[in-house]
């Protein structure tokens, strides 16, 4: 209504200019006349009202269709963004849920190959026909052992086991048998040893056994235990025979601590005379012998003795479960001091 305030004055304009400028006339034709055409005045200004109101309530409904509509577009725009955020929280939710996978998988991943690194580690340490240690791990583990001292009056030693007649096994009743024999051996092995013990297969037919913390007077019992224990009877289709081992024994180290570190931290005086020690064993089969250092003299070297034992008793002593073992070390000792004392003279 108020951009249209000349519209109310309209039909007073037409009715000043379509009267003439004459004074007021008394009734009659011309006075009908006059009414008439201020009667058609008064429609026109009707009709001019109605339709400002017309346009009034059209100004009016395009003001609220233009607020619907902008409210539509608020109302739409807050869609837009709900779905946006929303889109941006699955984004980062899925990243997250890629992450954690990434992670787990590199976790399982990093798990098996710890566990596949394991196994091939254990299977590079341990003799696939009889379960035991073998010769590489076993080096492994006498460097640890010689390298931590025992008790006073104690020293690790050091057991070479060697099956006898094994030859005679493998060409009398075949290699299979031969196997089932170290396979049976290596049982017996393991079960009369203690779970601290250091069990291994050395080579062939030849087994090894360390143990810590031994007196001499059981490392002998040891000694006889075991040869005890691995022997049995095995029985083929055809026959029966006796199994049976000889041992060499050493202690770790060979020598008494008094020796200097140098020859009492080393466990390969101790195999030498171990594997000297199966020799003198084997001549007369299940049985064992074993060599005992003592305190090395400062005039002697420890390859000397070593190349010579029998001929160091006082720095070297025998044992062995056959006495005459021991008997004839003694003799050999003795023989070969007397020669040098008339190389002497």
């Amino acid at each position: 209504m108020a951009p249209f305030p000349a519209l109310r004055f309209a039909p007073l304009l037409v009715l000043a200019l379509l009267l003439p400028a004459t004074p007021v006339a008394a009734p009659g034709p011309q006075g009908d006349a006059t009414e008439l055409q201020l009667a058609q005045c008064l429609s026109l200004q009707s009709n001019l009202n109605r339709q400002s109101r017309a346009l009034a309530d059209l100004q009016a409904r395009t003001r609220i269709s233009a607020s619907q509509r902008e409210l539509e577009q608020l109302r739409h725009a807050h869609q837009i963004e709900q779905l946006q955020n929303e889109k941006r929280q699955l984004a980062y939710v899925a990243a997250i849920a890629i992450l954690a996978l990434l992670l787990g998988l590199a976790t399982g991943f990093g798990v098996l190959l710890r566990k596949r690194h394991r196994q091939l580690r254990r299977l590079s340490e341990v003799d696939t026909l009889t379960g035991l240690n073998n010769r590489h791990a076993a080096t492994a583990m006498l460097n640890a052992m010689a390298a931590q001292p025992g008790p006073e009056g104690t020293r690790h030693v050091l057991f070479l086991i060697d099956v006898d007649h094994f030859k005679q096994i493998n060409d009398g009743h075949g290699h299979h048998t031969g196997d089932e024999v170290l396979v049976a051996l290596a049982q017996r092995l393991k079960a009369a040893c203690r779970p601290t013990d250091l069990v291994a297969r050395w080579g062939g037919e030849e087994f090894l056994v360390a143990c810590t913390n031994l007196t001499r007077e059981q490392a002998e019992q040891v000694a006889a235990r075991l040869r005890r224990a691995m022997a049995y009877t095995l029985e083929t289709a055809h026959t029966a025979r006796p199994v049976t081992v000889s041992l060499g024994l050493a202690p770790i180290p060979f020598f008494d601590a008094g020796a200097g570190t140098s020859a009492a931290s080393r466990w390969d005086y101790a195999l030498r005379m171990a594997d000297r020690a199966l020799y003198a064993a084997k001549r007369h089969r299940d049985a064992w012998v074993g060599y005992w250092g003592a305190q090395l003299p400062d005039d002697a070297t420890a390859e000397a003795v070593l190349e010579q034992p029998e001929a160091a008793p006082g720095i070297v002593s025998v044992m062995s479960s056959v006495p005459r073992i021991v008997t004839g070390a003694s003799e050999i000792a003795r023989a070969r001091s007397l020669r040098a004392l008339r190389a002497q003279h």
